[in-house]
């Protein structure tokens, strides 16, 4: 008896570490499976954040493609078991591990890959391959079998597709996020594809190389303006526009604060140690992001005008 007790708890403590993937459909003819929270690691696989299929008359319309292609397969097929329709599309909101290194697979599908100019600037200037490169150090025995694809559309500023009588507008809103980030704004739904550009509840990373955190708050005040119901990211459930408070609120305090930090000539550290006990240290991924939002910012100011 005692045996089998122990090897109970052995098994609730396998399965705690345990992630799989659920399909859900979230409106009428859209489904995500919804990420874990947290770094890659064996035990999640790089199953980290959101993707999507749109489901038309024309095939699977896909926003983002996890992390590595043996996601990316499993996404694919949870989408033909709900319809063996083609994937048409799929569109690549920045470049970051967890939205872009499944796209092999959806290319393998006959899909048409997606990206701002940023992003086939990053493919095609070698960076991608030393990105790839420090992810496979990093997360070893995750990201092995992952190929990088250049996509077959560039978005440079703006373009709307008509899909079933619907216009999706793409615009490319780099730099924000990352250097390459777009959006997929449905006007028809009123729903909003955004990446990692609106979160709630969790930090939003800032301090990614090509990040432009004045742009970015530019962009959330855009979008502020726009007539949205739905958001979808990349890292929660679907969202109100409540979140871009969430998410300028934040960027907004850092740059204040690190300014007027600046001006007081107090050092990176002291400006550090001074901003490490805020009201967001509650939050996901502050330990992961907050320090390194800091850094990235306070460099940042030195070079605006």
């Amino acid at each position: 008896m005692k045996r089998l007790s122990v090897l109970l708890l052995l098994l609730i403590f396998i399965n705690s570490f345990s992630f799989s993937m659920e399909l859900k459909k979230v409106n009428k003819n859209i489904y995500m499976v919804e990420g874990n929270i947290g770094l890659p690691s064996k035990e999640n696989k790089g199953f980290i954040s959101n993707a999507y299929g749109i489901l038309t008359s024309e095939g699977w319309i896909v926003v983002d493609t996890l992390s590595t292609p043996e996601l990316a397969k499993e996404f694919i097929s949870k989408l033909k078991g709900v319809s063996n329709k083609p994937i048409k599309y799929v569109f690549i909101t920045h470049y970051h591990l967890d939205h872009y290194f499944g796209a092999s697979e959806f290319k393998k599908e006959g899909a048409k890959i997606i990206g701002s100019k940023g992003l086939e600037d990053f493919y095609t200037s070698g960076k991608a391959d030393l990105y790839l490169n420090g992810i496979k150090n990093s997360f070893k025995g995750i990201f092995e079998n992952v190929k990088l694809v250049k996509p077959d559309i560039v978005i440079k500023d703006k373009r709307v597709f008509t899909i079933d009588g619907k216009k999706y507008i793409i615009e490319n809103v780099a730099p924000a996020h990352t250097s390459s980030d777009i959006i997929i704004y449905i006007p028809e739904d009123k729903i909003i594809f955004v990446g990692d550009l609106v979160v709630k509840n969790r930090i939003p990373f800032v301090g990614d190389s090509g990040s432009n955190s004045k742009n970015w708050l530019k962009v959330l005040e855009k979008l502020k303006n726009v007539d949205i119901k739905v958001i979808y990211n990349g890292h929660n459930k679907p969202l109100d526009k409540s979140a871009i408070d969430f998410t300028y609120d934040y960027i907004k305090f850092l740059r204040n604060e690190i300014s007027k930090m600046k001006d007081e000539d107090l050092s990176y550290d002291e400006i550090k140690e001074k901003l490490s006990n805020v009201k967001w240290k509650k939050y996901p991924q502050f330990k992961a992001f907050h320090f390194k939002n800091i850094y990235k910012i306070y460099n940042d100011l030195d070079f605006e005008f």
